[in-house]
């Protein structure tokens, strides 16, 4: 017997209006107090809210057995590092590889990527749309990755954007291992940092 609830429509209807608004502000003329980057981050951050308002302290935002997520980390980190050392090393074409040399890295850039980035996209991905599936009965992990994927490639369309699919597979069993946003945060952070620690090809 099918137990599942309706498929969570609401919630991807949020996002579609997320990644309208972030795609739609490319669009437009540059404000100074409202970037795109600043714009794509306060929704990400706040369109989650009106889910939560009544049910309390969402449980992926409570930090427990830190044991646990650091374990997890770690082994997300190595996964990645590794994968991204041979990535960049594939004769591929620069479309779907686009990182050469090793990117300077500032703390203004590890912020931005922080802050603006991986914070706000992993409490609307892995913490709002995973909960949304995982409450519908539905196995969360790949919808929210494809989901991940699709809002990459409608933002900045290009082949490179679709693989972040891959990562974002990572990113969610981060979650369902550790149950909380912290470690795929931490992860995320790390992977898009990579270009500076790893660097690309030679």
């Amino acid at each position: 017997m099918d137990d599942r609830k309706p498929f969570p429509v609401k919630p991807l209807l949020v996002f579609v209006a997320v990644i309208a608004a972030v795609r739609l502000s490319l669009s437009l003329p540059v404000m100074p107090f409202l970037s795109p980057s600043l714009l794509a981050a306060a929704l990400f951050l706040y369109a989650p809210l009106p889910r939560y308002r009544h049910r309390g302290f969402p449980a992926w935002a409570r930090a427990t057995d830190p044991g646990r997520s650091v374990a997890i980390f770690s082994l997300l980190a190595g996964a990645g590092a590794i994968a991204f050392f041979l990535f960049v090393r594939l004769p591929l074409p620069p479309a779907i590889s686009p990182y050469h040399g090793t990117v300077p890295l500032t703390a203004a850039m590890a912020a931005h990527h922080l802050l603006l980035v991986a914070l706000p996209e992993e409490v609307f991905f892995r913490g709002y749309l995973y909960d949304a599936f995982e409450e519908a009965g539905r196995e969360p992990v790949l919808p929210v990755a494809l989901l991940f994927a699709i809002g990459h490639f409608v933002i900045a369309p290009s082949p490179f954007r679709l693989l972040t699919f891959f990562p974002a597979l990572l990113l969610g069993w981060g979650r369902k291992r550790s149950g909380n946003v912290y470690v795929p945060t931490a992860i995320h952070f790390l992977y898009n940092l990579f270009p500076s620690l790893i660097g690309g090809s030679p």
